[in-house]
């Protein structure tokens, strides 16, 4: 996988050192989902640890699965704790919060309820698993759908709907992923806002003339929220 992570531009010597606009877009979605304090979380699929890097800051108990055994070491070295998969974390283990960014486009579609199953019983009750993938149901998806090579799986919203219903999840939020007006430059906050108030306009106007559509569906990358169902009478 060198020549991947090579592609990536995953260097060790950025390892577990998020960007500032990495910083600022995970500290959006801790607010927009309204993730408390010394959380227990665990990151499936985290590449070069820019999401460990922003836990860690913010006091959470993050721990970290991926495939690629360099990141893992890497992991590691840099004093987290890392599984190369999910099977290997202790059935024990319980989390606040579990993410899987840009991970679920990668499962082939015969194993994405296996994966989800799994993932479900690592979930507290109340606990959260947020999900990115690139959006399915958007021509603007397909850059990031098609952009890479390991890509085996195309995410919807009513396909995350059916397999949430198959293994006694529930979808608390489907929408688009997290925009900043914000991204670390001043001088973009002007051109970044009206920009977004015409992807607002423009997507009403399109949800209007195609009906139905869900909020969102324009975005290129997709958000979910899911937790466990509460099965009580």
């Amino acid at each position: 996988m060198q020549n991947y992570q090579d592609w990536k531009n995953w260097r060790s010597v950025d390892f577990a050192s998020a960007s500032k606009e990495e910083n600022l877009y995970f500290s959006k979605l801790r607010k927009s989902f309204k993730l408390g304090d010394n959380l227990d979380v665990l990151e499936v699929g985290f590449g070069n640890g820019s999401f460990l890097d922003f836990s860690k800051s913010v006091g959470w108990n993050i721990s970290g699965v991926e495939l690629i055994s360099t990141l893992v070491d890497r992991a590691t070295e840099n004093g987290f704790n890392a599984f190369h998969s999910i099977d290997n974390i202790p059935s024990i283990n319980k989390y606040d919060l579990i993410v899987a960014f840009d991970v679920l486009e990668h499962i082939e579609a015969d194993q994405l309820l296996i994966f989800l199953e799994k993932i479900s019983n690592f979930l507290h009750p109340g606990a959260s698993l947020i999900i990115r993938v690139p959006n399915g149901s958007s021509p603007f998806g397909l850059s990031n759908q098609h952009g890479d090579i390991t890509h085996r799986n195309i995410i919807t919203e009513s396909k995350m709907d059916y397999w949430a219903n198959c293994v006694n999840l529930e979808v608390n939020y489907k929408g688009g992923d997290i925009y900043l007006i914000y991204n670390g430059k001043k001088v973009k906050v002007p051109s970044r806002a009206l920009k977004r108030i015409l992807q607002l306009l423009i997507e009403r106007l399109v949800r209007w003339i195609f009906a139905p559509h869900s909020k969102g569906f324009l975005s290129a990358n997709s958000m979910y929220v899911l937790s466990q169902k509460n099965n009580e009478s």
